[in-house]
């Protein structure tokens, strides 16, 4: 650490030693003697992590910085970074990281644009909601006559499990809705917040299939 400098400024008139700043983050001073092969791999990731900030960056780009974090160093990080003198740029699935460190929120949102949204975290769940409830297909008015070479029994049973797939399509909302929602609430534990994120995809080529099989129903009944 005193390889990069001895002192850090943090702002807000903060300042450390280098070795302040390795007890803050779980190195005691018995610690920071201690051979860098010697440590575990959760200690080498805070360790590159203090350097980095010890060089005192103008603008830092962190994405997931709170990946295998302990509560603790989690804490500590936040209080670090609260306040810190340049710009920060970060990608966090962790809801109250981004809220306490940041000060602008965007989002992708699916429609390859990069939105910023002045409420946070809140507005892009709203948003997400919105979006899922949109793309529930809208049944078509019926039309006078069936296609050209569809029966007319052929038409009342794509009629029937054309409802059939809406009901589930409506199912397939619900589900999605609680997932996003489970996310927002685990934001801090990654490992759950993936395996979510695997149901969610599972869940959306479910919807594929169903909203091709639904325009397929529409056209026939």
């Amino acid at each position: 650490m005193q390889q990069v400098r001895d002192r850090v400024d943090l702002g807000k008139g903060r300042e450390m030693t280098a070795g302040q700043l390795c007890e803050q983050f779980g190195f005691s001073k018995e610690k920071q003697w201690t051979p860098v092969g010697d440590l575990s791999g959760g200690e080498r990731r805070r360790l590159q992590l203090l350097r980095l900030l010890m060089d005192e960056p103008n603008v830092l780009f962190l994405d997931e910085p709170t990946n295998d974090l302990d509560i603790e160093t989690l804490t500590q990080l936040e209080d670090l970074l609260d306040g810190w003198p340049g710009s920060m740029v970060v990608i966090s699935h962790d809801r109250f990281f981004i809220e306490r460190t940041t000060d602008k929120t965007f989002a992708l949102l699916g429609d390859k644009t990069l939105r910023m949204l002045p409420r946070g975290i809140d507005e892009y769940l709203e948003r997400r909601q919105k979006m899922i409830e949109a793309s529930v297909p809208t049944p078509a008015a019926a039309p006078a006559q069936a296609k050209p070479g569809v029966s007319a029994a052929d038409a009342r049973a794509a009629k029937k499990e054309l409802q059939k797939v809406e009901r589930q399509l409506d199912k397939l909302s619900d589900k999605e809705a609680k997932l996003h929602a489970q996310i927002a609430d685990n934001a801090t534990d990654f490992e759950k917040v993936a395996k979510l994120d695997a149901e969610l995809r599972e869940l959306a080529g479910e919807r594929e299939e169903l909203e091709m099989r639904w325009l397929e129903l529409a056209e026939d009944a």
